[in-house]
């Protein structure tokens, strides 16, 4: 199977939400994302490949919203004030990267990101990790231990 890019809060998003009565015989329209698209990928299984990106993915791809140039066209109408969706979702994309410890662009299954996300615990992003700091210590004594 051929990598997708996908957006890494799209994927969150779709594991979710995903309902397993989801009609499978949905056709996407015309101009419509492709969300539907995953979700039918990964009721599938989840051990196709993936490039988590900051930027548009193939669920903005098909999209009537995404731009030449890559900027999707919707405002986000309840912020205060109403934004761009990109210049919301492109910093949420980097903070989810970042906390999960991947680097954007990485390649990897469906399957080993969800790992990668259930390997997280809640509150790792606040942990000390200065040298010494408390963090740094769990990590070394997990790298030392048998």
């Amino acid at each position: 199977m051929e990598i997708i890019d996908l957006r890494p809060h799209h994927l969150l998003d779709i594991v979710r939400r995903f309902q397993p009565d989801d009609d499978p015989d949905y056709v996407r329209a015309p101009g419509e994302n492709g969300v539907r698209t995953v979700v039918r990928m990964v009721s599938g299984g989840i051990d196709f490949p993936a490039r988590f990106i900051i930027g548009p993915d193939f669920i903005c791809a098909p999209c009537s919203h995404l731009q030449p140039g890559g900027r999707c066209d919707r405002i986000l109408e309840a912020h205060d004030p109403p934004q761009p969706i990109d210049d919301y979702n492109d910093p949420l994309d980097a903070r989810v990267l970042d906390y999960l410890r991947l680097e954007p662009g990485v390649e990897m299954t469906v399957r080993r990101f969800l790992e990668v996300v259930n390997g997280r615990p809640p509150g790792a992003d606040r942990r000390d990790d200065r040298p010494g700091g408390q963090g740094d210590r769990r990590v070394r004594r997990r790298e030392g231990a048998g």
